[in-house]
């Protein structure tokens, strides 16, 4: 049997490790669909892929493949339909497992009914004239049409991305059955750790502020994660800022227009903001409100530093980028040669059999790639993804 999870790791943890651990209890072999350099904050990863996808090797996952920046920098919506869709693509997979704070699978899958409901997209149209954000507008409906305990799933930030994946599931018609996994421990994003466990967001404060996070991670990568640390100059954030500040001073407003997921004037607001701001923090503040949250402002000066458009946004993934694997992956990605719908990737050389639009797609993650190459204590040359090999490690253990 085959599970699967659509993860960042950023960085690995031991909750992560633990909900492999679970996944190999079940009989099932390990696929990380794992975001690549840019995350779904609209920041850089705090280490390269490279370095994630063996951490991921190390702790148990035997397969990783790469969610490309233009679903892993999106909302739930998004970020959830591409995980799946690769999922789906390679033909192999049983299970998608998803960590939740309510730990039950079929109040997934009812919220995922009722935000699909035409009734509900109606009513949230009612409640976002209050000037609240769309996910509290969906909430909000969700409550008045499906009652307290189907909405109480869209309060917590991992029961909104198992609905999401639920929705896509349905959406795409997969036999792929949705599992979840209880989180244990620490809430998404909270600042305080619990024994062994910490939040992703706890520890990226921890590595920027040059402090041990030996406590929280799994000792199979804590010599790979001490190394990967000598090649941070700080906060990648604080790198990137001059960059994203230079790009930002050169848009017009028909620039800010052309960005993904942009609208209701909210382009003339953010060139306003650029224009009377000297730091990214002050930019995010002028633009900030209940409308916009600051997570979704982040991806949208994160898609201004990437050049995206809407139409890059809209195209779907058009192959399997694969970053490395283990003995037991190397099973499944022959098996998904023979099952795979979409091309599987895992040298520079194999891309001559893209289309053109696969191409085109694929320098678009490249320069994803030669950006975030400036980021790092040392700035590395373009084409790092076409020149580094795909991580294979014999020496895992079954």
């Amino acid at each position: 049997m085959i599970g699967a999870v659509i993860c960042e790791l950023n960085p690995l943890h031991n909750g992560h490790a633990y909900l492999f651990r679970q996944m190999h209890k079940d009989g099932c072999k390990v696929i990380a669909c794992m975001s690549g350099h840019f995350t779904q904050r609209g920041e850089p990863a705090v280490f390269d892929k490279y370095t994630r996808t063996k951490a991921a090797l190390l702790s148990g996952a035997d397969l990783v493949i790469e969610l490309p920046a233009t679903y892993a920098c999106a909302g739930a919506e998004r970020f959830a339909f591409g995980g799946v869709y690769l999922l789906q693509a390679l033909g192999c997979v049983d299970r998608l497992y998803c960590g939740s704070e309510c730990g039950d699978t079929a109040r997934l899958e009812q919220a995922a009914q009722a935000v699909a409901d035409t009734a509900v997209e109606n009513t949230l149209r009612h409640y976002l004239r209050e000037g609240i954000t769309y996910a509290a507008a969906r909430e909000k409906a969700v409550r008045r049409l499906y009652g307290e305990e189907t909405a109480a799933v869209l309060t917590n930030p991992n029961d909104i991305l198992g609905t999401e994946y639920a929705k896509a599931l349905h959406r795409l018609h997969s036999p792929i059955q949705l599992h979840t996994i209880q989180r244990v421990a620490v809430a998404h994003d909270s600042d305080t750790p619990d024994g062994q466990f910490a939040s992703a967001s706890y520890l990226r404060q921890q590595l920027y502020r040059e402090q041990t996070i030996d406590a929280y991670i799994p000792s199979s990568v804590k010599a790979l994660f001490n190394a990967a640390r000598q090649h941070l100059s700080g906060d990648r954030n604080k790198v990137i800022e001059p960059m994203l500040l230079y790009r930002l001073r050169t848009m017009t407003p028909q620039d800010f227009a052309a960005l993904p997921d942009i609208s209701e004037g909210l382009e003339n607001r953010l060139y306003e903001a650029v224009r009377s701001c000297i730091s990214i923090d002050g930019i995010l503040s002028y633009v900030k409100s209940k409308r916009y949250p600051l997570a979704r402002l982040r991806r949208l000066l994160l898609y201004a530093f990437l050049q995206w458009t809407q139409a890059d946004c809209e195209e779907l993934p058009p192959y399997i980028q694969v970053l490395g694997f283990s003995r037991q992956g190397q099973d499944i990605l022959h098996e998904a040669k023979k099952s795979a719908s979409l091309p599987l990737i895992t040298r520079h050389a194999d891309t001559a059999c893209l289309t053109d639009e696969g191409k085109r797609f694929y320098a678009l993650m490249c320069r994803c790639d030669d950006l975030y190459a400036l980021t790092g204590a040392t700035v590395l040359p373009c084409g790092v993804t076409q020149r580094t090999r795909i991580i294979f490690d014999k020496n895992i253990p079954l």
